[in-house]
């Protein structure tokens, strides 16, 4: 069902401002930020995103509740608000025990907040709405393929790219390529034949270069994979941004890292479409 937006109460200037910085990968960022803004929004106070690599406002345009700038007295780095999801604005709707083997299960109870709370969506679309041009050059293209679609499914899969470090280390997140593969496309089949969608168009994101061309290649004929409409080089190894203090991005200009995080970010926003 569609998501019901609420309108997000306006800062007031007399509250003092809100700041959070951002570390690691685009969806280790959010899963921390978004929690910030909504404690923030639930205080009627503006939010500054204090980013160190890539500043906020080549991502998303300031507005009326988050702008780039400064770290302020009451700042989350990389963490969350312990009470952000306790202010009556903030109401959620449970839906039913953790399932085994989700993020949720992971992560626990306050990433599964994200997904059942209106104004976290509220929140999300207000991004959404302010996303910088420089995200769009990326995301604009791709929602050309997919708009008079029947059927518009996606997936992330994310496998390591010979990765060290931190992600070496956490075995739970390594995967069998083509199992988790074949059971993707076995589902987006099912979802499709149950929706009796034919024009059916499918959005891959992976940090390998490998995953879209196997899609390009497995999926039922009719069927449309996303292209994106700008390629960037991908490193030998790891992620762009992906554990802190790695020296990965090092070797690229600030022009190459903020696009490279911009296109992160258009990924994450295709995901939600």
């Amino acid at each position: 069902s569609a998501a019901v937006y609420m309108p997000l109460p306006p800062p007031l200037e007399s509250n003092p401002p809100i700041s959070f910085g951002g570390c690691c990968g685009i969806g280790h960022r959010l899963g921390r930020n978004l929690p910030a803004i909504v404690y923030g929004v639930t205080r009627r106070a503006r939010l500054v995103a204090a980013w160190d690599d890539v500043k906020w406002d080549v991502l998303f345009n300031d507005n009326d509740f988050v702008v780039a700038g400064k770290r302020q007295a009451e700042n989350f780095d990389n963490g969350v608000p312990e009470d952000w999801s306790e202010n009556p604005m903030a109401w959620r709707v449970e839906t039913g025990p953790m399932r085994e083997g989700t993020p949720y299960e992971r992560y626990g109870q306050d990433s599964r907040y994200l997904f059942e709370m209106g104004l976290a969506w509220s929140v999300v679309d207000m991004l959404r709405k302010n996303l910088s041009p420089l995200v769009l050059s990326f995301l604009d293209p791709m929602r050309e393929q997919y708009r008079d679609s029947e059927l518009h499914v996606c997936t992330h899969i994310r496998q390591g790219n010979n990765e060290t470090g931190d992600w070496e280390r956490k075995k739970w997140r390594h995967i069998d390529f083509e199992t988790i593969a074949n059971a993707t496309l076995a589902t987006m089949r099912h979802h499709a034949e149950e929706s009796g969608a034919k024009k059916v168009t499918v959005f891959v994101a992976s940090d390998s270069g490998k995953t879209r061309p196997w899609f390009e290649s497995h999926v039922p004929e009719g069927w449309s994979v996303v292209r994106p409409g700008r390629v960037l080089p991908r490193p030998e190894r790891g992620v762009w941004f992906g554990e802190a203090m790695s020296p990965t991005n090092a070797v690229l200009s600030q022009k190459e890292r903020d696009e490279a995080m911009a296109e992160a970010v258009a990924d994450v926003f295709a995901l939600g479409e």
